[in-house]
């Protein structure tokens, strides 16, 4: 008598799970025809779900706590965007540093591809004190709504960096 589940077996357990219950019972009918014990094959089909339910509940974690990071890696990168023009800062060592800082924060940031999420986050960084001095500096004061502007212009060309690098170095994932 069996006691173990091969791959495929396995892989069509889970796809009925994902169905629906009968067909899970359609399973353990199976394993019964294929020469599993009745009390076997039930038994390895619960623990072929439970394991399952455990990845789906793991990855799911997974994906909560990784939103969570990208929130306060985001603001981080858009503090270090807008701090420097903001406040008048015109050394280049504060927009060195910025970038050092952006481009650790990237690589966090995106973990599945780092090498865009740090270029992405640089870019970002670099350009926004340009754009900023394009769109603002002419005028003696502004609205701090104003300053989403030059900040989603940097944004569509930071990501649209992302994605090029990131069909370059990464192009199964995307």
């Amino acid at each position: 008598m069996k006691k173990e589940l091969s791959y495929q077996q396995i892989k069509e357990i889970k796809e009925a799970y994902l169905k629906d219950n009968l067909s899970v019972e359609n399973q353990i009918i199976k394993l019964i025809v294929a020469g599993y014990d009745e009390s076997t094959a039930e038994e390895l089909v619960n623990k072929v779900i439970r394991e399952y339910k455990r990845e789906l509940v793991e990855a799911a974690q997974e994906e909560s706590s990784e939103n969570e990071n990208q929130k306060i890696t985001g603001s981080i990168i858009f503090g270090l965007a807008i701090l420097g023009p903001v406040l008048g800062i015109k050394l280049y060592e504060w927009y060195v540093l910025a970038s050092i800082v952006a481009g650790i924060v990237g690589y966090f940031d995106l973990k599945k591809r780092p090498i865009a999420g740090v270029v992405r986050s640089i870019v970002l960084v670099v350009l926004f004190p340009l754009v900023f001095e394009l769109c603002i500096s002419t005028r003696s004061s502004y609205y701090a709504v104003e300053l989403l502007i030059p900040f989603f212009i940097c944004c569509l060309i930071a990501f649209l960096f992302q994605f090029i690098i990131s069909k370059i170095f990464y192009p199964e994932e995307i």
